[in-house]
């Protein structure tokens, strides 16, 4: 099991969960020194620092992570962060992508593997050019609109690879964790202040309940590029769930990280 964004908050829920149930880990997060602490504190799980600003690093870290196993049965992906303009896209959709495509080989290798990613309610007001997601936009210099945008991007880009990958044995769905308690958008005022209503956001360790749910269920019981939430099919917005705009997004996608189709 591959858990991205595993030096903190879902991640790092999620990783002790898995671990609790016997599963071995491979970890990527940004901050060496948390990294090196969830990985001391779940024996035998495997680290590897990344950095998903840099598309070199994420082909780095891919290649670490394919020399250390000889197949995944889930990935998670889940790293990303509140950022303005096209970074929020680059480290929120576009990192993934690529590492899912690095990883590829290694998900088909286990016959039956599990693809998740960590979305948002946020997908709602994402403003998202598809057919060119990096393009500086007025739009992106709000963060959370661009933190939107990046969240549409990931659900689009679970509604296409389950198109193309579900046949070969990747099952790929995602899902919104809720409001949660962690260290994600500790930048925004109006969002820390949120964390203190207590009924208005969850324990990262719950909201790793899905994540873990979504790995584990049965496959009878999921739908190859289904959205999630609390354990429950989830409505995402007309343009987040468009054939035609994850078709384009894939394909545009696919030549800014500059792989072939």
């Amino acid at each position: 099991m591959v858990i991205t964004g595993a030096s903190a908050g879902i991640g790092q829920a999620a990783a002790r969960r898995f671990a609790a149930a016997g599963d071995r880990l491979i970890l990527l997060g940004r901050d060496e020194r948390r990294l090196a602490a969830i990985g001391a504190e779940l024996p035998g799980s495997t680290t590897v620092r990344a950095d998903f600003g840099e598309l070199d690093r994420v082909r780095a870290a891919a290649a670490e992570v394919r020399a250390a196993c000889d197949r995944i049965d889930v990935l998670v992906n889940n790293a990303g962060g509140l950022y303005r303009g096209p970074r929020a896209i680059l480290v929120n959709h576009l990192a993934g992508f690529l590492f899912a495509h690095e990883l590829l080989p290694h998900l088909r290798a286990a016959g039956t593997a599990r693809l998740i990613t960590t979305a948002s309610l946020a997908e709602a007001w994402g403003v998202l050019n598809v057919d060119d997601p990096l393009r500086p936009s007025l739009w992106h210099r709000a963060r959370w609109l661009a933190y939107g945008s990046s969240k549409q991007a990931n659900i689009l880009f679970t509604l296409e690879a389950a198109r193309r990958w579900t046949s070969s044995g990747v099952l790929p769905t995602a899902f919104f964790p809720g409001l949660v308690r962690s260290r994600f958008a500790s930048s925004s005022p109006l969002f820390m202040l949120g964390k203190l209503i207590p009924v208005l956001f969850t324990s990262p360790s719950r909201a790793a309940e899905t994540l873990q749910w979504l790995a584990d269920a049965p496959a009878g019981e999921l739908a190859p590029g289904g959205y999630y939430f609390l354990r429950q099919p989830f409505a995402a917005t007309p343009r987040s769930t468009s054939p035609d705009r994850a078709r384009r997004l894939w394909e545009s996608s696919l030549d800014l990280v500059q792989l072939g189709s």
